[in-house]
């Protein structure tokens, strides 16, 4: 995970930081949602036209349409399936607006951002809820606490459903509407494509360079500090995704470079998951004290699950400069300033 960017000293989380790891929650690996998205048969779009500007708005519309999908998919019925994609397209949306603000301005994507930001938050504890559940049926040894933990469940449910119901399709779909209208008129100027091409480009690098700063702060020590280097890569993948989508080629194409990132955050969301389920375990431990032998063969589960995660994350040791086509003369800056 060694970048050329000077380190920073780690500070260690505190309490409240626990908490908001645990609002936000984790996506599991997209395997799943992937090989949906494959199967799907294929759906009728607008006619955007032809051209860079065209895969564009047909790459936004793709996101903001499947994010209105699971969104009415959960309000009808809160199953894990539909959480989790209803999160990752969230996310996936989300990335594609902020990607977009450097083109429209971020004040037509501000109020979106802040919808699909409170959409995963009203989810987040019952996806932590579900990964846990389904991590526990495969421990003999925790009957009890998965007892307890299911008995959890329909209040869990009931209180996401109802924060879900809050969220009105219909303005959200509106608002797309105007970011694609807005994105339209730009893609109308003469030799905008070129123009739109670098700024986004140069955006996709920002997120790869705030991703690169996060891995040098990761301590191998302190599992959740690999959480901003998480939600980093989350923008940078998702982002990159949006650019290839558009028609322009990626240096991701080389050198399984895409494969790689997938798997350093794939690697990453296994980690936070197993980092929250042992946060619980701890509190559930102080308040009923299991026996010696269970809690130290569940806790040798559980560092060897976490020592898996981080081998496969070190095991991308990715060349981050190789990742992106990076502004002629920037890293030689970056360079000059370290040393």
């Amino acid at each position: 995970m060694a970048t050329r960017r000077r380190r920073t000293k780690v500070e260690e989380p505190v309490v409240e930081e626990t908490v908001e790891v645990e609002e936000e929650a984790t996506e599991e690996p997209e395997a799943v949602a992937e090989a949906v998205e494959e199967e799907e048969v294929a759906e009728e779009l607008p006619d955007f036209g032809q051209g860079h500007g065209a895969l564009l708005r047909t790459a936004l519309y793709r996101h903001g349409r499947r994010f209105l999908d699971y969104l009415q998919a959960a309000q009808d019925e809160l199953t894990p399936e539909n959480v989790h994609q209803l999160r990752v397209s969230s996310r996936k949306l989300s990335s594609t607006l902020s990607m977009l603000s450097s083109l429209v301005g971020r004040g037509p994507v501000k109020k979106l951002r802040r919808k699909l930001r409170k959409v995963r938050r009203s989810l987040g504890v019952l996806r932590d809820l579900q990964r846990q559940l389904e991590w526990l049926c495969d421990e003999p040894l925790l009957d009890d606490y998965l007892t307890e933990r299911s008995a959890d469940l329909p209040s869990v449910i009931k209180r996401a459903k109802k924060d879900l119901r809050r969220i009105k399709p219909s303005k959200l779909e509106k608002r797309l509407e105007m970011v694609d209208a807005l994105l339209a008129g730009l893609l109308e100027e003469e030799q905008a494509e070129e123009s739109v091409r670098e700024m986004l480009s140069r955006t996709v690098w920002e997120s790869l360079l705030q991703a690169m700063s996060h891995a040098d702060e990761v301590d191998p020590d302190n599992s959740f500090s690999y959480h901003p280097l998480r939600v980093a890569m989350k923008s940078f993948r998702y982002q990159a995704e949006v650019y290839a989508a558009a028609g322009w080629e990626t240096r991701l194409e080389q050198q399984d470079g895409w494969a790689k990132v997938k798997e350093l955050h794939d690697a990453l969301g296994h980690l936070q998951d197993l980092e929250v389920l042992a946060c619980h375990l701890d509190f559930h431990w102080v308040q009923s004290p299991p026996i010696r032998e269970t809690q130290a063969r569940v806790v040798n589960r559980l560092l060897k699950d976490r020592h898996q995660a981080l081998g496969r994350i070190h095991l991308q040791d990715l060349d981050w400069e190789q990742l992106w086509e990076w502004p002629q003369g920037e890293i030689e800056e970056l360079l000059d300033d370290e040393a």
